[in-house]
């Protein structure tokens, strides 16, 4: 019975992992492109009751958890027309083939822009480029007939758009006001 039982969870375990594998979005498709500049872009507008002084403060308070350090990161910081720009980074990895080993597959600059309004704000992250001697804009890395395509794009393409989806979730959760709570007994 015993046995019985370690080959059962043995083998939903491999399935759960092939699933995980299976619902891994292709990377190319996943990210949204700009319909004018065919640029890749994350954009929304969200709700959000306050002033554009208060969302700006929590803008600022989001940039502080959100970034090691967000005075590198700043270029404009505009408290009273309700703007922040600034150029973020992350890095990409890919795996080498012969050792499996992770490796550092270059640093990633992008645009963030924040744009505060009474009870609404809007955020745009765009421009991704490699970092290098000379811009190389990300986009390139779509195209799977061009000549020097590599097989790394697609992950580096993934490493991309989820940690920019996380870097929007996490917006989001922190621009929400703080609820506190009275502890009455």
């Amino acid at each position: 019975m015993k046995r019985l039982f370690c080959v059962f969870i043995t083998l939903f375990s491999f399935l759960g992992i092939l699933e995980g594998y299976a619902q891994q979005p292709s990377s190319s498709t996943a990210l949204p492109l700009d319909q004018d500049s065919q640029k890749i872009m994350y954009r929304g507008v969200i709700e959000q009751e306050g002033s554009p002084g208060y969302l700006y403060d929590k803008a600022i308070s989001w940039f502080g958890f959100y970034y090691l350090n967000p005075q590198s990161v700043y270029s404009i910081q505009d408290k009273e027309n309700g703007k922040i720009e600034g150029i973020g980074r992350m890095k990409i990895y890919y795996n080498e083939e012969k050792t499996g080993t992770r490796m550092d597959g270059g640093i990633i600059l992008y645009k963030i822009k924040l744009e505060l309004r009474n009870n609404k704000y809007r955020y745009t992250l765009t421009d991704f480029n490699l970092k290098g001697t000379s811009r190389f804009p990300i986009e390139k890395w779509l195209n799977k007939t061009d000549p020097s395509y590599n097989a790394n794009w697609d992950s580096y393409l993934y490493q991309i758009d989820t940690t920019m989806q996380r870097l929007v979730s996490t917006l989001k959760e922190k621009m929400k006001p703080v609820i506190i709570k009275k502890d009455e007994w």
